[in-house]
């Protein structure tokens, strides 16, 4: 017998091709709709497992087996004027072309679809500091997206969404939001992977309707993870998926089931942040640096989750006492919980701007906040919050002529010492960019507001001081395009009164009035027209307005605590003798009568910043006068 002739008579080798043909599509289809349905990686393996021991038994059933009018019969009962083999044969014939003009369909649509331009290689070295611009107010609606949107998303750039919360009470959603939150952070430190800050993805929540191609496309991004957190009991189920928007294709996705321990959820988000970059690496043949680890901040899970209740709140200065107490608590269950102690002595300090000083007075409020930084420095020597915070206390001292132990460039290697230990966080660029302003270093203090602004898009401080130091580098025009550009936030359109000071010197008269009618500290205030002309004439004698703006009961300001109100900014503006304003609005134009005045010269010189000009050079408002004397414009 003719071995060959046998296995084409009995359609052995047309079942081999037809199997193996409809197996391929078959894992195809399986490996695209299964991560939409959040299976996890094994059911699509399982598929490939059991189509692969099914290939043998296929064609055993093949040479056994003939398919006649009557069903399958063995292949020896079976006449040769019974047999419809041949027919079998052109019905195998036409279904095997169409699945193989099929399979050529799929590799011709993936290989040569029309997708956005990818970046070239060399981009991965990319500083990851070059983060994707924020989204825009508005997000294109579903389906409206065009390629051009993903044309300019480097390979190597990805979008962290919020996890959703799936837990049955629905009670979740902060450790959803943390479990997320942590993993970011993660691929932030990832160097060449260049990733949508936190409140950019973040405003992203529940719209995930509108399709990953069209946020990608609003945060300008190549890739966006997504995914979903269960938390029932003492058991957790987090699932994650990578999606590249330019194809809305599934790069990875996985399920994790674990007993919800601290140590196994670290190891959970570690390993998504390692899968995701393996992933990106497999995919697209782009290399990315190495992933740090998810940082172990506590072994206890109530802590954790504490801390992750009031680090979102912290973030957006809300209710600092229920943070503090938020905080507390988690001390009190883990007293190593190094985080959650700096992160409530930088509550402390905080409290006494926003009216809330906790232990009752501004004093106990430093008092405490120099405590605590001090007891997380002593369980980590370079945290870099706790670090922070002990520097910004004794440069608030040294701007007040307290006599503190630190120099000015002492305060500043401290600020150094701790961005070196975190830097990218907003807080630490925020307060080292306003000693930079405040010693005259205005070139480097735009620089750290605006890789500020580019960490966190929404973080008003840094906006609002980035302004303020470009138009004292007589940069106006991009001081009023960053004003233009990110008014409609509210982040500039605030209540301080002090902002005011930032339109007046742009000239944007309109903005001046609208601000000033909606700031509570002017309330009782008509006469703004007036206001606005004796700002555009820092060295006039303002002591009639200063009288009217007083006999205001809302604006009446004391002058034994320059920081009792915003107001004390005005007043100095307007030439009050008595007042104090040293920081980035110091340096204004409408502040040219203050830095003329007993109060600047007295706070130059006690603060040490006359010393450090002398051996680090004046800024440009600012020049000697023989050699223990200066002047400024």
């Amino acid at each position: 017998m003719n071995l060959l002739k046998e296995l084409q008579r009995r359609n052995v080798i047309r079942m081999a091709g037809l199997y193996l043909v409809g197996a391929w599509l078959v894992t195809q289809v399986a490996g695209t709709v299964f991560p939409m349905f959040g299976a996890p990686d094994w059911v699509a393996r399982s598929v490939v497992i059991v189509l692969a021991i099914g290939f043998i038994p296929a064609l055993i059933v093949s040479w056994v087996f003939e398919l006649t009018p009557d069903g399958l019969k063995r292949d020896g009962e079976v006449t040769r004027s019974e047999s419809i083999a041949p027919q079998t044969a052109r019905r195998m014939d036409v279904l095997l072309l169409v699945g193989l003009v099929a399979v050529v369909a799929v590799v011709a649509a993936d290989r040569f679809w029309p997708r956005a331009a990818q970046a070239p290689v060399a981009a991965a070295t990319a500083p990851a500091t070059a983060a994707p611009a924020p989204a825009p107010d508005t997000a294109p609606a579903a389906g409206a997206l065009s390629t051009d949107m993903l044309s300019g998303a480097p390979a190597q750039s990805i979008a962290v969404l919020p996890f959703a919360d799936l837990s049955p009470v629905g009670d979740q959603a902060y450790f959803a939001d943390g479990i997320s939150d942590e993993i970011l952070n993660v691929l932030v430190s990832v160097k060449g992977l260049s990733v949508a800050s936190r409140t950019s993805s973040f405003q992203f929540r529940s719209q995930q309707s509108m399709g990953i191609p069209a946020i990608a496309g609003a945060l300008k991004v190549r890739h966006v993870l997504e995914g979903s957190v269960r938390r029932a009991g003492d058991r957790i189920r987090i699932t994650a998926q990578l999606i590249d928007a330019s194809r809305d294709a599934h790069l990875w996705s996985e399920t994790f089931d674990r007993t919800l321990t601290t140590e196994k959820l670290f190891d959970i988000q570690d390993e998504i942040a390692r899968a995701i970059v393996a992933a990106i690496d497999s995919n697209l043949g782009v290399r990315v640096g190495a992933v740090d680890s998810v940082p172990q901040r506590t072994g206890n899970l109530d802590a954790y989750a504490l801390y992750l209740k009031a680090r979102p709140r912290y973030s957006a200065r809300e209710n600092l006492p229920q943070i503090a107490e938020l905080l507390g608590r988690a001390v009190e269950i883990d007293p190593n919980f190094v985080d959650a102690i700096a992160l409530r002595a930088s509550v402390a300090m905080l409290s006494p701007n926003y009216n809330e000083p906790l232990g009752g007075s501004v004093a106990a409020a430093r008092e405490l906040a120099r405590q605590l930084a001090k007891q997380a420095l002593a369980l980590q020597p370079r945290h870099g919050l706790a670090l922070g915070v002990l520097t910004t206390l004794d440069a608030q001292d040294t701007t007040a002529g307290m006599g503190a132990h630190l120099s000015v460039a002492e305060v500043m290697q401290g600020f150094d010492a701790a961005l070196a230990a975190d830097p990218r966080h907003v807080d630490l660029l925020n307060w080292r960019g306003r000693w930079l302003a405040y010693v005259g270093r205005f070139a480097d203090a735009e620089a750290d507001f605006r890789l500020c602004r580019t960490v966190d898009p929404a973080y008003a401080p840094c906006r609002v001081n980035q302004v303020a130091v470009l138009i004292t580098l007589g940069r106006r025009d991009e001081a009023r395009q960053a004003i233009i550009d990110t008014a409609a936030e509210g982040a500039l359109v605030s209540t301080h009164t002090s902002n005011l000071m930032l339109w007046r010197a742009l000239d944007m008269r309109e903005a001046f009035y609208m601000a000033g009618s909606m700031d509570p500290g002017l309330r009782g205030w008509h006469d703004f027209p007036a206001l606005y002309e004796a700002l555009g004439q820092p060295n006039a004698d303002h002591s009639v307005l200063r009288s009217r703006l007083l006999a205001v009961p809302l604006l009446a300001v004391d002058p034994a605590d320059t920081d009792a109100s915003e107001t004390s900014w005005l007043m100095a503006a307007l030439g009050d003798p008595q007042m104090t304003a040293d920081n980035t609005l110091g340096w204004l134009p409408t502040m040219a009568h203050y830095r003329q005045s007993a109060a600047f010269r007295t706070n130059v010189i006690e603060g040490g910043r006359l010393r450090y000009w002398q051996e680090h050079g004046f800024p440009p408002q600012c020049k000697p006068l023989g050699t223990d004397d200066f002047e400024c414009e």
